[in-house]
């Protein structure tokens, strides 16, 4: 039985199936991301939640086309991002996706108004169209007092909100925040948060922003928790509890399962006509009948 992605894509802006990525360094292997399944609704505000290193910004970069995963599929409006070549990934991320990061992408020497301008300057806009939207947007996130200072005259939370103008200058579907409050104080983020609040309810950009901060998450409609590459409690939409099996034969299995069948770090399998059985490795040489995980 397998799922129809054709089927679920008409329901999602996004959807992520089995979403892996594997960094080798030399003779060592780092796996990123475990097999990672979530949609997105369009207009959706989501949440990824995780401390460093679980992975979340390495799935941030899947998204945008700024990476490609070592296995899996991410679909947007029903079509494979990670099938995409250069040219036509520079094309969606210029298209469809905004990017804010932790620190903003601002060139220093231009007025917070004259950023906002150069990305729709760069896509062609017409010069005075290009100025009407980047001063709407400006206002929106409450920036009027501030549209000709420079990025060295305005604060942490200024820059941050002049960052996401620019990420919304060419009027993109999806915006990706990376840690974008990781460097501001409590005050100060919350008047950002609030700021990508708004761009998700009043121009109906779907969001989905990557943070170490639970407070910063409660911001969202939805929040994922992503820890060694695995989102918590995820389950299949067929299958229940999934796992996955790595190139070099190694399984994760979920804590909650171990628990329930008594699994520690040694255990015993067995291949049958139903599956493979994982069982506690019995010290006393007899075997554990009772406790039996099945994977079929």
């Amino acid at each position: 039985m397998s799922e129809n992605l054709d089927q679920i894509s008409e329901q999602y802006k996004i959807v992520v199936r089995d979403l892996m990525k594997v960094y080798r360094r030399g003779q060592k292997e780092v796996i990123a991301l475990r097999g990672v399944d979530f949609e997105v609704s369009e207009g959706e505000f989501l949440s990824i939640i995780g401390p460093s290193g679980s992975g979340k910004s390495t799935l941030l970069k899947m998204l945008g086309a700024l990476d490609k995963p070592t296995a899996g599929v991410i679909l947007y409006d029903g079509h494979s991002v990670n099938a995409l070549d250069d040219r036509r990934s520079m094309l969606y991320r210029r298209q469809k996706v905004g990017f804010v990061w932790q620190i903003g992408n601002l060139v220093p020497g231009l007025s917070a108004l004259k950023n906002v301008i150069l990305p729709m300057k760069l896509a062609g806009a017409p010069s005075s169209a290009s100025t009407e939207r980047a001063t709407m947007l400006l206002e929106t996130l409450g920036l009027a007092d501030r549209m000709n200072h420079k990025p060295n005259q305005l604060s942490g939370g200024e820059n941050q909100r002049v960052a996401i103008c620019v990420a919304l200058a060419n009027s993109p579907e999806l915006l990706l925040g990376d840690e974008i409050t990781g460097e501001l104080d409590s005050e100060t983020t919350e008047v950002v948060m609030d700021s990508l609040k708004r761009t998700n309810k009043e121009f109906g950009t779907t969001v989905i922003n990557v943070t170490h901060n639970p407070k910063v998450a409660e911001y969202a409609d939805r929040v994922l928790r992503i820890r060694d590459g695995l989102i918590e409690g995820q389950k299949h939409i067929l299958y229940g509890d999934i796992t996955e099996i790595d190139a070099k034969g190694r399984m994760v299995i979920p804590d909650t399962i171990r628990r329930l069948a008594g699994l520690g770090k040694r255990v015993v399998l067995r291949a049958t006509s139903d599956g493979l059985l994982i069982s506690p490795l019995d010290t006393s040489g007899e075997a554990s009948s009772g406790q039996d995980a099945s994977i079929e």
